[in-house]
């Protein structure tokens, strides 16, 4: 998918922000806090920020704004997840998606996806999008990425996906709905 560019007086953010923190509760209850929050990454490395102590005075949607359009970090999004086993895709809005009933090239009914494009299936992955912004033009750039959380062994990881496949148009559809 090719990052989505949104004037940020275009996109309401702070709707946006309140939306995911009411909502993946229930797509990320058995995973730790650092994956289901609002990921800070370091803008310099691309490296998720674990520490707690970061995130101590951001308690609300203006909050995490600031430092997204003040160029300080990349906002992260974890707004979907992958079943290895099952082959399903389940988004924060609680609808899910079956990766394997197709028959030929004719899909049997409106919650299968045939392709995920670059997107990992490894050991229930995290789909992520990623908030960024771009001084000199005034920009939020919001891409798709693979959030690899490695289930607490190492640091969590990002992936940027050029090609995300029929999730390209669910993750389009969610995005527009706080677009003006």
């Amino acid at each position: 998918m090719e990052p989505i560019r949104i004037n940020p007086d275009e996109f309401k953010l702070e709707n946006f922000i309140n939306y995911y923190n009411d909502n993946v509760e229930e797509l990320l209850s058995e995973y730790p806090n650092y994956v289901s929050r609002i990921c800070l990454i370091d803008r310099d490395y691309m490296d998720v920020v674990i520490f707690d102590e970061d995130y101590e005075e951001l308690e609300d949607a203006s909050d995490y704004k600031k430092p997204l359009l003040n160029g300080e970090y990349v906002l992260h999004f974890a707004i979907g997840k992958t079943y290895e086993g099952a082959e399903k895709v389940e988004f924060i809005d609680g609808k899910k998606y079956i990766l394997n009933h197709y028959l030929d090239d004719i899909y049997e009914d409106n919650s299968t996806i045939k392709d995920i494009g670059e997107l990992s299936l490894n050991v229930d992955n995290i789909i992520g999008l990623l908030f960024d912004f771009e001084e000199e033009d005034e920009e939020i750039v919001i891409s798709v990425v693979d959030f690899e959380h490695s289930g607490g062994l190492s640091n969590p990881r990002i992936r940027e996906v050029d090609d995300s496949g029929d999730i390209e148009n669910i993750l389009k559809e969610l995005i527009e709905k706080f677009s003006e």
